[in-house]
């Protein structure tokens, strides 16, 4: 009779949270309670601190792929800032810093030279924990002002988050920049060109923003967002010189093989449309076609928005939606955008009364996306790509103009 009861008052309770908004906001608070301080305890302690030096408590380097960024940093400091342009060179740094078995190769432009350099002044492991608490916080602010505390406290508790915090990548800053700019443009238009143009070290998922200024005529935000790039790019040569640049510029066939050809990451890191078709074994020609095909699709659509959705939400929404779906290397720590993306999707459905059904279903999956990289990698399928896509797709029903339901009227 127990279980009975039990069970019955567990499925009242699942019933509840696909009909009730409120149930469904009730329990995200209460599980961000737990989940944000558990978040960062098991990033301080088992992924930034190891009884082996420079290795985590699992075992593995000490954090993980920020190791590349300190590495650069240092080979920047000491004068030699080509060096991580020269694979074999920087390979030869990584393993005498962290090990043989630390091997990333560098695909960053010489102006994300400037903060490797300024993290790579502390140890490897300071260096992390403040990465991380830098990254969190900026993160932090930005959902802030997405949706106040809930929706800071509910988006520090997603998934993703978690992952950018153990890979030690930038995923975070890059979602903050683009979530500050993507809110700010209307009201302060400098600075939200300001952070728009900071998102210049991955210009994979910069390039959106600057086509939706040209796009309707935001004229001193994008002013802004170029001046900005420049004085990296100025600051960049004038601190390292030429030779990075060069170096660069020489390198990026060598990223093409290595990061799309040959998937030296892993094919169920990718979650953009390419990755989608390489995860299951398509070629690189069907590859590229349904890549494109996405890209000019999402700009579409975004360009639509942005130029007929009257509401600022959705606008900011969309672009954090669509620039990851430009790019045809996407990791899944690089789907943070999507979590701002989603907490103004939900504070726009709130003013009008309530979500939508595909809307609570993207929400109740939410904690599914922990999970994203070990699915795709054992099944073959991309819930990277399928993730991205469905939140898009609700700003989409949300964004998109309407066509009124009255009948046409006839004229004899």
């Amino acid at each position: 009779m127990r279980a009975s009861s039990s069970l019955s008052a567990l499925g009242q309770d699942l019933r509840d949270l696909l009909t009730s908004d409120a149930r469904l906001f009730r329990l995200a608070r209460l599980a961000s309670l737990w989940m944000v301080p558990l978040t960062l305890g098991l990033v301080a302690v088992v992924f930034g601190t190891g009884p082996v030096p420079r290795r985590n408590w699992l075992g593995d380097i000490l954090g993980n792929d920020l190791t590349q960024v300190w590495v650069a940093g240092q080979a920047a400091l000491r004068g030699a800032a080509a060096e991580s342009y020269d694979l074999p060179r920087h390979l030869a740094n990584l393993s005498a810093a962290f090990g043989p078995d630390c091997r990333f190769a560098w695909h960053y432009p010489p102006l994300f030279l400037l903060p490797a350099a300024a993290i790579a002044l502390l140890p490897p492991q300071a260096a992390f924990l403040a990465w991380s608490l830098a990254s969190v916080s900026l993160f932090a602010v930005a959902l802030h002002r997405v949706g106040g505390r809930a929706a800071m406290l509910i988006g520090l508790a997603h998934p993703l988050v978690f992952c950018n915090l153990t890979y030690g990548q930038n995923g975070l800053f890059t979602a903050a920049f683009l979530t500050l700019g993507a809110v700010l443009v209307d009201r302060r238009p400098l600075v939200a060109g300001l952070c728009f143009g900071l998102v210049a070290y991955k210009p994979q998922l910069a390039a959106l923003a600057p086509c939706l200024l040209v796009a309707t005529g935001r004229w001193r935000c994008l002013a802004a967002c170029l001046a900005t790039v420049a004085a990296l790019c100025l600051a960049a040569l004038a601190a390292f010189g030429t030779t990075p640049w060069l170096g660069f510029l020489g390198t990026l066939g060598e990223t093409n093989r290595i990061i799309l050809q040959n998937a030296a990451a892993g094919l169920d890191l990718n979650a953009s449309a390419f990755g989608a078709v390489r995860l299951v074994g398509g070629p690189m020609a069907a590859a590229w076609a349904l890549q494109i095909a996405v890209s000019i699709a999402a700009l579409a659509l975004a360009w639509r928005i942005w130029a007929t959705c009257p509401d600022p939400r959705l606008r900011a929404a969309t672009l954090l939606a669509a620039a990851p779906m430009l790019s045809p290397y996407v990791p899944v720590y690089d789907l943070a955008p999507l979590v701002p993306a989603i907490a103004l999707l939900v504070v726009v459905a709130h003013r009008a009364g309530g979500l939508h059904g595909p809307e609570r279903w993207l929400l109740i999956a939410t904690p599914l996306t922990a999970m994203m990289r070990l699915g795709m990698d054992a099944t073959g399928f991309p819930f990277g790509l399928l993730f991205a896509l469905a939140t898009f797709g609700c700003i989409l029903a949300r964004a998109l103009p309407r066509r009124s339901g009255r009948p046409a009227l006839r004229t004899a």
